[in-house]
């Protein structure tokens, strides 16, 4: 008996509808950036949140640059099409949304290196990364799929 395994080659530029295990792998790296941002927060978040309100709101506007940034090259990278960028960035987003929800609960005793008014400040860190991220995807996203309405017009 003779086994034929089919081999597809996906040309080097072509970008290529997300799947499952990109899904799975971007909740992954959504929890380990949160992870990550959590703890270095929790040990040395005075220093970022209640310092000065300018380097308060420096910090808000370049992580969330930086967030989107990094999250949508890596989609790029990856070569997922555009259209599903937002899916990638809510598989990335979600995580720390769900995962910040106990720590703003007890946010006095779980980042207990910043005074417990830094709450609200550190709530709207969190919405302004996630919001950058989510926001900057849903636009992306949203172009592509104009555009691939509008393609199908002219074919169909």
């Amino acid at each position: 008996m003779i086994s034929v395994t089919a081999i597809t080659l996906t040309p080097f530029n072509r970008e290529i509808t997300m799947n499952t295990k990109d899904r799975i792998g971007f909740v992954l790296l959504g929890f380990v950036i949160w992870a990550a941002g959590t703890s270095v927060y929790r040990m040395a978040g005075s220093y970022f949140f209640e310092g000065s309100s300018a380097a308060y709101w420096l910090n808000v506007i370049v992580t969330g640059i930086l967030y989107s940034v990094v999250s949508l090259g890596l989609m790029k990278w990856r070569r997922i099409e555009q259209k599903d960028w937002l899916q990638g960035a809510i598989c990335m987003a979600l995580p720390g949304m769900l995962g910040e929800i106990p720590i703003l609960a007890g946010f006095s005793e779980l980042m207990s290196n910043m005074q417990p008014e830094t709450a609200g400040r550190y709530a709207a860190f969190l919405f302004g990364g996630y919001s950058s991220l989510i926001g900057f995807a849903w636009l992306m996203s949203t172009k592509a799929n104009l555009r691939l309405a509008s393609d199908k017009q002219f074919i169909g």
